[in-house]
Parts: C-alpha cells; structure tokens; sequence
C-alpha cells in the first residue's frame, strides 16, 4: 500500500501544481478522482496477488509488522482527531440560536433552483458565513449579519447554497477520509487543500453560471472577507482560496478544465494499481547434494584440454 501511494500521490501532485501555477481555478474533479484511486489502493491488497520473483530478497516479515502497526497507529490519531472536531462542530450548533430572514432564503433557493430543506442559525464567534452538514445541512452566519445589506446577505445565502449543490461538502469529506489513510504522505495533505481551494473558485463560478451579478458578488466576498474563524469541518465562504485571485477570477469567470490533466492521472493509476496486486517473492535457487558440489569443485576449469 505504501509504495503504490507514494508513487501515485507524488505524480500526481506534481503534475496538479504545476497545471495550477498558471491557471489556479482549476476543476476539483481531477483532484477528486485522484483522492478516491488514494482510498481504493489499500482494498487491493485484499484481493489475490501476482507473485513476481527477484533475485534479492523482499522486506523481512518483521519490518512489514513494524510499518503497519505505524500505520494503523496513526491512522487511529487522525480518526480521533476527526471525531474530535465533529463533537466540537456539535457544540457549534447546540451555541447557535435560530436566524429570521423572512422570505430572502427561499427566494435564494428557487433563484438558485435548490430546494433541500436546510437550517439557517446565527453563531457569536463567527464573522463569515459557512455551511455543513452531509445529510442535514445547516448555515451558519455571523451575528453581524443583520448589519448586511440585502445584497450581501443574499449572496452569502447562494454561495454556502452552491456548495450543498454542488456536493462540495461530500467532496472535502472524501479528502478528509484519504488525509486519514494516507497520513504519512504529505502529497495528500496538499491535494486536500487544494481541492477546497479549487471548490471555493467552482462555486464562485457556479453562481456566475446562474446569473448571479459578478460585482455585486465581488463586493458580498470583499464585506465577509476579514473572517478566518470558522469550525471544522465546514466550507467558510472567505477561506481557503485567496481573496484576490477570486476577485480576478469573477472578473474573468473560467474554470480550466484539463484533459492532460485527467489522462495524466489514468496514466499514472495503472502503475500504482499493478504495484498494490503484485507480490515480490525472492527466486528459488538450485540446491545440490554434496556429491554433486564436490564434483562441481573437482572438475576441470578447461575440459577440452583433458
């Protein structure tokens, strides 16, 4: 598992930061994809191997226990680390108090045609609005809210909206469990965040794509963007991506799509997937009788001259 990780992760990486130093609002799809290969590695190596020999002898027995009981050690961190931020996002929701917007968050939902039921609250210790929840999704908006104009309000409500439909939240969860897995790798914490990065610059123009007015957005992302408090777990509309890159990008609205990009990771799977189902075996040498090695010892280096 490890190996095939490493290898993919680091290619894969690579070529992800590389595509994104030119155009930064990149499809988070790829890099999806890429973080679902990640979880679907280790399942193979339950399924039956290919056993190859080699002429040098594999990792001891020993060390392979060794390596995974780390492993496991550290997978167990990470999980409970997440649980821990699931019980304060628990607590974030029991300290918020219902909000009243009257009719501004259905208008939001049919302007935005998304009519899942979801909860709308106000928390004190917020300055920016955010969004959670997989199966009953909430949004959170600061205290201050009250103080917005109707516009920013509005397009606060669309932007968290957009990530619900978009599924945004169910694709950070998808990093979050590859992050647990893949702990040891640190390929995979950077494409963690920079799939949310690239969520923040899908939805920005997602809305653009519905109609919302580009400098009227602009301005709600410059009036919410002081914020950097916000719980875990939650995508916050002024984190992750910079703020001036999406104010560009809304100016100019494209996401790139790449198809290298997408053929590059296919290309790369299949190494990683052959390694996780091959098992290297050390070659089975000769064994000869004694009397057969000390014929081998006694005969003429040069039998043609007997």
């Amino acid at each position: 598992m490890f190996l095939p990780s490493l290898l993919f992760s680091l290619l894969t990486a690579t070529a992800i930061w590389l595509l994104s130093r030119r155009h930064p609002a990149r499809d988070p799809r790829f890099v999806g994809g890429a973080m679902t290969l990640l979880l679907l590695l280790p399942a193979l190596s339950f399924f039956p191997k290919v056993t190859v020999a080699v002429s040098s002898a594999p990792i001891g027995e020993s060390s392979t226990s060794w390596l995974l009981l780390a492993w496991i050690a550290g997978a167990f961190f990470f999980l409970v680390r997440k649980l821990s931020d699931f019980s304060a996002l628990l607590r974030w929701k029991r300290e918020a108090s219902p909000c009243d917007l009257g009719d501004l968050f259905e208008k939001s939902q049919r302007e935005l045609g998304f009519q899942k039921p979801t909860q709308v609250r106000v928390h004190p210790e917020l300055s920016s609005p955010v969004v959670t929840g997989l199966i009953s999704p909430t949004i959170f908006l600061p205290t201050t809210c009250h103080q917005w104009s109707e516009s920013t309000l509005k397009m606060a409500l669309l932007h968290e909206l957009s990530h619900l439909q978009r599924r945004d939240l169910w694709m950070a969860l998808l990093a979050d469990l590859a992050c647990i897995v893949h702990w040891f790798n640190p390929a995979v914490w950077w494409m963690r965040s920079t799939m949310l990065t690239q969520c923040e610059y899908a939805c920005d123009a997602h809305l653009l794509e519905k109609g919302t007015d580009p400098k009227s957005y602009a301005n709600a992302l410059c009036d919410v963007a002081e914020s950097s408090t916000y719980p875990p777990l939650t995508l916050a509309m002024a984190g992750h991506a910079p703020l001036r890159e999406r104010i560009q990008q809304i100016a100019t609205p494209k996401i790139h799509r790449s198809t290298w990009l997408g053929i590059f990771i296919v290309a790369t799977s299949l190494p990683a997937i052959a390694l996780s189902v091959i098992r290297f075996a050390p070659g089975v040498l000769p064994v000869y009788s004694p009397a057969e090695i000390e014929l081998r010892f006694s005969a003429s280096p040069f039998p043609g001259d007997a």
